[in-house]
């Protein structure tokens, strides 16, 4: 069963202490094309999808670099306003997931960098907490049952190691190519991708219905 629960502004005394700042990309500029309609404003608790992935994030998180491409000016009417959101435009955003998080990591100069994405609305706070603990200079991936997910956690210096790369096919290969690890979590929604009808309808049933042999990688691209 999905139990995690949309966080709220109540819960911003979990948020990452101290004198490191950490930030969080979120992409959420693509088509949409497995969905068949655009899945980042489908209803979710009482809000959208995407609301519930920036609630997540924000309830650990400092700042969210939230990458807007298709449908961008809706998005950004939406949080435009919103000071613990900014909004980064990738007008390349056909050409995928790799040249918006090369728009986002220009955006930030954080000490340290989640990536993840709008469609992944699940994601506990928890998680990012324990990455967050086991920060260094590698990048961390979350794994459950051996399967890397998301959110992946960056130091500056990789993140900008990143920005300075040329376009990468797959931002994943890339960043296993360098110092890595992987951070055992409990939770399936890590790997919990909704980019399907099917997987949407999982979402509102409160099912993880898929295997982890059965969904496609959800790691960075």
């Amino acid at each position: 069963m999905i139990t995690t629960e949309i966080n709220t502004e109540a819960d911003g005394a979990m948020r990452c202490q101290g004198q490191a700042q950490c930030d969080c990309i979120i992409t959420a500029a693509g088509l949409s094309s497995r969905m068949g309609t655009w899945k980042m404003m489908l209803p979710y608790y009482q809000g959208t999808m995407l609301d519930a992935s920036l609630k997540n994030a924000l309830a650990f998180c400092q700042r969210v670099i939230l990458v807007v491409g298709h449908r961008g000016d809706e998005l950004a009417a939406r949080y435009g306003d919103r000071e613990d959101v900014v909004i980064v435009h990738n007008p390349d955003y056909q050409q995928g997931l790799g040249s918006s998080i090369r728009c986002a990591l220009a955006a930030s100069d954080a000490d340290y960098l989640f990536i993840t994405h709008g469609d992944l609305p699940c994601i506990p706070r928890e998680v990012y907490q324990q990455l967050w603990l086991a920060r260094g200079h590698d990048v961390l991936f979350p794994a459950h049952m051996g399967e890397a997910g998301h959110p992946v956690l960056l130091p500056k210096s990789l993140a900008s190691a990143l920005a300075a790369a040329p376009p990468q096919k797959s931002v994943r290969r890339w960043l296993q190519g360098h110092p890595h690890r992987l951070v055992p979590v409990d939770t399936p929604a890590i790997l919990f991708d909704v980019d399907t009808p099917a997987r949407y309808q999982a979402l509102l049933a409160g099912v993880m219905s898929a295997q982890p042999e059965e969904m496609p990688d959800a790691a960075l691209r």
